[in-house]
């Protein structure tokens, strides 16, 4: 019935219209709510209203009601709007996921192993303000955007638009016209818990649904004759339903229009449109085609209104189609506001851009990545100003408040034992460009790990590396069966300070060079010497080292990675020792291992490893011998892991091996593995492959495993054996390496 009586009404317009030639077409107005991923429907209504014919003189909106309204007003059409939100990765976008190729070579190195990460304010240690900062959001809005970039007063766009925000300090409602529409929108739509806080001129904002979720009076308030409004939100919740934060922020802003002291709202618009999207929740944004169907089905009802309303429109000229493209770009000028405590040269750095080249405006945005991955900046503001194919860039920053972190980690596995992780990082310490971390690892065996880092992104960069690592373990020793010992109590200490200069490519390379201090401990309680009474030494010097490094890490992910090329390759010559056996000369030691990760199908991958190194010296000491043997990672000095055989059971100078894996994918990101290695060991494997085939006669070993990768990290339980010398054994790993 209210159909019916709705739509005499708009024919009686219509005929009225029709009889009075000179009277004025109505200007409609279209309202689109907040609702977060249920504002998915609003493509919906819109789909339905280019249907009919209509066409909108205004638009308004909250939230994601304001992110959809903004993609029509700038000129996209319901179709593309479709294309562009179904394109989206809403979960890596709102929880600023960024590919892990972006990350420093450092990060890439010494930051990927923590659970929890907090920033330290004062003597405190406080909590994220969010889940995201909500740069990726702004990096989309701001390529999608693009196209009006150069319109400030958004009544000057294809179709007049306004959206809404809250002033975080008076809980106040701010209408935004006008400035930047992509901080507009991140504005509008920074939801509290999900999205931090915006800076929006001199006021912070949050999101519009707290103080204003259907501004419908704002619409009124532009000259519109009818008002189409969309609501997407539900009703008020019982308590025994709101069982998360999502859920009381959502009830929340269901106060204002369905609490008790609310206005009848839908008194106040003319056409009201409410889709079924009460089975949705706000975060179901992997929902996103079902929740626009929902909006299709709802508006389809009243395509007969739509087209009564568009019947006394005058037709205007067809929409111009929005196409974005990869245009390059020259570079003509840039400026910085907002760098305080990281030089110009760093951020261009990180941003991987001179003045004078050619860029596109997205890889622009994707750069943008290398310096957000850094945690320096709380957002990346940018103007593009473009003029025949060459660009003003005006870079404005929002430097992290925070500057120190606590991080914490955990990991067990068989030679490490369990351990806990504590680190301590902090941003420029002494230098603008710095970063300086350390960590602490407690447990069975303690280590600690400095890293002091001047940063100067594709530049030259300098550090300081200092670690401590002891691992304490029981060893077969046949070389003392003549004293009736066959197994070894053996304490490993390695006390290493790396002065070194690094320059990096891309974050995908890394070349350094420098001096290392070493100072090795290697000794037994399992028996005493006369030399130091309660234990043996085997090794209590002091070594000086010429360091060269070659790395490469183009891996996805750090754990169960799907494709990409690992290389860590070192030169490292023995200059200066205090000789603490008296049989110290001077020698070198090349290692290098190359690996890469191929996926095969949706469900294989397969990952290839080639390790090998040589000792340059007629005498290496046995100290320096490589040990293989064991499963694990971030073994101390020389030791190899090498399935099959137990820890340290392979000994010899020189060494060669081979691993292959094949991971199958069963669930999620569950997986089963079957591994296979082999290898030589020896004190001259150059002279031994110019006589012996490798494989012929290579020490082999096998491995199968169930892994998983969960929130405490990688999981790991592999059962391996070798039928060479019967030995078999169950190996356990759980969180990352540290």
């Amino acid at each position: 019935m209210k159909h019916v009586l709705t739509l005499l009404i708009l024919l009686f317009f219509s005929f009225s219209f029709s009889q009075t030639k000179k009277q004025k077409a109505p200007k409609i107005g279209l309202v689109l709510s907040g609702g977060s991923a249920k504002g998915f429907a609003h493509i919906g209504v819109l789909k339905a209203i280019e249907e009919a014919g209509l066409e909108l003189d205004y638009i308004g909106g909250t939230s994601m009601g304001a992110a959809v309204g903004a993609l029509y007003a700038t000129g996209y059409s319901a179709k593309q709007v479709d294309s562009i939100i179904m394109a989206i990765d809403f979960e890596k976008m709102l929880t600023d996921q960024i590919d892990r190729k972006y990350y420093s070579f450092f990060d890439k190195k010494h930051s990927q192993k923590y659970l929890l990460t907090l920033p330290i304010k004062g003597l405190k240690v406080g909590l994220p303000l969010a889940l995201s900062k909500g740069q990726n959001t702004y990096n989309t809005l701001s390529q999608l955007f693009h196209p009006v970039a150069h319109i400030r007063d958004f009544s000057k766009l294809p179709i007049p638009f306004f959206c809404m925000a809250t002033n975080i300090e008076t809980g106040k409602q701010v209408e935004i016209n006008s400035g930047s529409l992509p901080i507009a929108i991140r504005s509008s739509a920074s939801l509290p818990t999900l999205l931090s806080p915006s800076k929006l001129d001199s006021i912070t904002v949050i999101d519009g649904g707290i103080s204003n979720n259907f501004p419908i009076q704002e619409m009124k308030k532009k000259g519109v004759d009818y008002v189409i409004g969309v609501d997407v939100q539900g009703f008020l919740k019982k308590s025994d339903n709101i069982d998360s934060a999502i859920k009381v922020i959502d009830q929340i802003v269901n106060f204002q229009l369905y609490g008790k002291d609310s206005t009848d709202f839908k008194k106040e618009v003319d056409l009201y449109l409410h889709p079924n999207v009460k089975d949705f929740s706000i975060i179901d944004f992997d929902k996103k085609r079902e929740i626009i169907d929902a909006g299709y089905e709802k508006a389809k009802n009243y395509i007969a209104e739509f087209k009564a309303i568009a019947s006394q429109q005058n037709r205007r000229k067809k929409r111009e189609k929005i196409i974005l493209s990869n245009k390059m770009y020259r570079v003509n000028s840039y400026e910085i506001y907002g760098a305080k405590n990281y030089t110009r040269r760093y951020i261009r750095g990180k941003l991987n851009f001179k003045e004078g080249e050619s860029i596109s405006l997205k890889t622009f945005n994707q750069n943008i990545n290398y310096a957000t991955t850094s945690s320096n900046f709380s957002n990346i503001y940018y103007d593009f100003n473009e003029k025949d194919s060459i660009v003003d860039l005006k870079i404005h920053l929002t430097e992290n408040p925070n500057f120190q972190y606590l991080r914490l980690g955990a990991h067990y596995d068989n030679i490490y034992k369990l351990a806990g992780l504590v680190n301590y990082t902090q941003k420029h310490l002494l230098l603008q460009n710095d970063i300086f971390s350390v960590d602490f690892a407690f447990g069975d065996n303690i280590r600690y790990n400095l890293n002091y880092f001047i940063d100067n992104g594709h530049f030259l960069g300098y550090g300081l590396f200092s670690r401590f690592n002891q691992l304490e373990t029981n060893i077969n020793s046949p070389n003392f069966m003549d004293m009736n010992v066959n197994s070894i109590n053996l304490n490993h200490h390695d006390f290493t300070n790396y002065l070194y200069s690094q320059i990096n490519y891309q974050n995908k390379y890394a070349i350094s060079v420098g001096l290392e201090h070493k100072h090795l401990r290697i000794y037994t309680n399992s028996f005493a010497s006369e030399r130091d009474q309660n234990r043996t030494f085997f090794d209590k010097s002091h070594y000086l080292n010429f360091v060269a490094k070659l790395e490469a890490d183009t891996y996805d992910q750090k754990s169960f990675p799907t494709k990409g090329v690992l290389i860590d390759a070192s030169w490292r010559t023995y200059l200066l020792s205090n000789n603490y056996n008296g049989d110290f000369a001077p020698f070198s030691q090349l290692r290098a291992k190359v690996e890469g990760t191929w996926t095969i199908s949706n469900r294989w991958t397969f990952m290839g490893q080639a390790d090998g190194a040589v000792s340059f010296s007629d005498n290496t000491p046995e100290q320096f011998s490589y040990l293989l043997g064991g499963y694990g990672d971030n073994f101390i000095n020389n030791f190899v892991p090498f399935l099959g055989y137990s820890f340290t059971e392979l000994q010899g100078n020189s060494f060669l091996k081979t691993l292959g894996t094949f991971r199958f994918r069963y669930y999620k990101k569950n997986y089963i593995d079957f591994s296979t290695n082999y290898g030589l060991v020896s004190d001259d494997i150059i002279e031994f492959m110019r006589h012996d085939s490798f494989f012929q006669n290579a020490r082999t070993g096998y491995a199968v495993g169930l892994c998983s990768s969960t929130i405490l990290g990688p999981i790991e339980i592999k059962y391996a054996w070798s039928p060479e010398n019967r030995f078999d054994r169950v190996y356990i790993s759980a969180g990352f390496w540290f």
